[in-house]
């Protein structure tokens, strides 16, 4: 059988509570305190019978609520972070044998979260001192920020400021890039936190076809504004070589970018390709057929195995 209690006071010492459905005429009521003698909670009084137990299980319990499931998908959040909201309720359902809702089960897992690794607030917050902190102990990075200063009595305050864009590169990255084809390939990727912004990498291939990390960009989103911004600080720092190869996908933001007076890598007979596996995708996602998208993928790597061996 079930109960269902409302929880009236509850401290260090003692709580009290009473049956949900004390308003429909139940008045079971229970008290408990704390014995400093054996170190124990111990039931000290019940008021009157229960009259309103139920043999059936309800689909949900009003004491489950997001702090409480919080609590219990903690361990399962500590171990993935991005564990399916799904995946928590049907564990509830599976212990419990309750059904919790969507949106509480996310809400209990956004307090786990909260609690295991910090709030988003506090996060971002830590920023500057990470990015101060990585700059003392890798003195050849580059860390670039960008973002409008916050008013403070109608004035724009410098020494704080709403970060939009950060772009950083190891100094070994850098130095790396020497030795590795000169290909460059960008690729993004959407975040999906409370702060939806967009994850830039570049990336580069060693001799041995291995991937080799350039720099990471924040951005709001992929604008022509923001990848100007991206490329100027590649090209500055990370790649000022000439006559590199830059794989894209067919992104209008990055053609525009590209395009740019305030970019000019067509100058340095910068040539710029399409990633295979980005038109492979898309050409699969209209025709739907895995078989010919395989066999556009390994058109597209003889052909551009053949071109390589040309040009060597």
């Amino acid at each position: 059988m079930v109960i269902d209690l409302w929880l009236l006071r509850a401290n260090l010492k003692k709580f009290i509570c009473r049956c949900v459905d004390y308003k429909k005429g139940c008045s079971w009521r229970l008290r408990d305190a704390y014995s400093k003698w054996s170190l124990n909670w111990e039931i000290r009084k019940i008021d009157r019978s229960h009259t309103c137990l139920s043999i059936m299980q309800p689909a949900n319990h009003v004491n489950l609520d997001s702090n409480q499931i919080g609590s219990i998908v903690m361990n399962f959040v500590k171990e993935n972070p991005s564990i399916p909201i799904k995946s928590l309720v049907a564990e509830i359902k599976n212990r419990f044998g309750y059904s919790v809702s969507y949106d509480k089960a996310w809400n209990g897992k956004q307090k786990a979260l909260a609690k295991e690794f910090g709030d988003w607030e506090e996060s971002y917050n830590e920023l500057p001192w990470w990015y101060q902190a990585v700059q003392e102990s890798n003195p050849n990075i580059i860390i670039q920020c960008t973002g409008p200063s916050v008013l403070v009595s109608g004035q724009p305050d410098p020494s704080c400021y709403i970060m939009e864009r950060v772009f950083w590169s190891f100094g070994p990255c850098i130095q790396g890039f020497n030795y590795c084809k000169p290909i460059v390939q960008v690729d993004g990727t959407f975040l999906t936190g409370r702060y939806q912004w967009t994850l830039l990498t570049t990336l580069a291939q060693d001799g041995s076809r291995n991937i080799f990390p350039l720099a990471f960009v924040i951005v709001e989103r992929e604008t022509k504004e923001a990848l100007i911004w991206v490329f100027q600080l590649l090209r500055e720092h990370v790649t000022p070589q000439s006559n590199l190869c830059l794989i894209t996908d067919r992104g209008k933001g990055i053609l525009a970018a590209l395009q740019s007076e305030e970019v000019q890598w067509k100058a340095d007979g910068l040539q710029s390709l399409y990633c295979i596996r980005q038109i492979a995708s898309n050409f699969n996602k209209k025709f739907k057929n895995h078989e010919l998208k395989n066999r556009l993928k390994n058109m597209g790597n003889k052909i551009f195995l053949s071109f390589t061996i040309f040009n060597n």
